[in-house]
C-alpha cells in the first residue's frame, strides 16, 4: 500500500516539474525572440526617414544636455538590454553613477542610450563603443554637445 502512495506522489511531482519546465521554456523562447528581433514597431520607429536624414540628430539634440552622452545602439530593445549595457558602462570614471539607473538610461523605442557624465569629465567614446560591443550590441553613433552647444557626432571605428 505504501508503494502505491509513493508512486502516486512521485508521478504527481513529476507532472508539476514537467509543467514548470514547459513554462520556463516558453518564457525563455519568448524572451530570446523579443531580444533578437525587437518588440513590435521598435525597429521601424527608430530609423530616421530617408527624406530628412537629420531628424534623428535633431531629436537627440533636444533630448540630451551638455553633461550627457547619447548612443544609438542597434539591438537594445528591452530593459534586460539596458541592464547589461549599464553593468559594463558604470565602471568608467567619467560616468556619473549617482541617482536613478546608475546614470544610464535606455529609450527602447528609439534604441537610444543616455549616459550622464560627471561634472567636468569628457567621455571616452571609444571605451563606450567597446563596452557596448562586448555586451553583444552594435553602437551606431554617439552624440555629445560641444562647448558651443552644437551636437557632435562620433562614429565607431571599424576594427579589422
Amino acid at each position: 500500500m505504501s508503494t502505491d502512495k509513493t508512486q502516486t506522489f512521485t508521478n504527481s511531482n513529476l507532472m508539476k516539474i514537467t509543467h514548470k519546465i514547459n513554462i520556463l521554456f516558453l518564457y525563455g523562447a519568448s524572451f530570446l525572440f523579443l531580444h533578437n528581433f525587437g518588440h513590435a514597431g521598435t525597429l521601424a520607429a527608430s530609423k530616421p526617414s530617408s527624406s530628412d536624414p537629420n531628424s534623428f540628430s535633431a531629436k537627440v539634440s533636444s533630448v540630451i544636455s551638455d553633461s550627457e552622452l547619447a548612443v544609438k545602439v542597434d539591438g537594445a530593445v528591452c530593459s534586460f538590454c539596458a541592464n547589461g549595457i549599464r553593468k559594463g558602462l558604470s565602471k568608467y570614471e567619467f560616468v556619473d553613477t549617482n541617482g536613478k539607473n546608475k546614470g544610464i538610461t535606455l529609450d527602447t523605442k528609439n534604441q537610444l542610450l543616455i549616459v550622464r557624465l560627471k561634472k567636468d569629465r569628457k567621455p571616452n567614446v571609444t571605451k563606450v563603443f567597446d563596452s557596448i560591443l562586448k555586451g553583444g550590441y552594435k553602437p551606431v553613433k554617439a552624440y555629445t554637445k560641444g562647448v558651443d552647444g552644437k551636437l557632435l557626432e562620433h562614429v565607431p571605428q571599424n576594427k579589422k
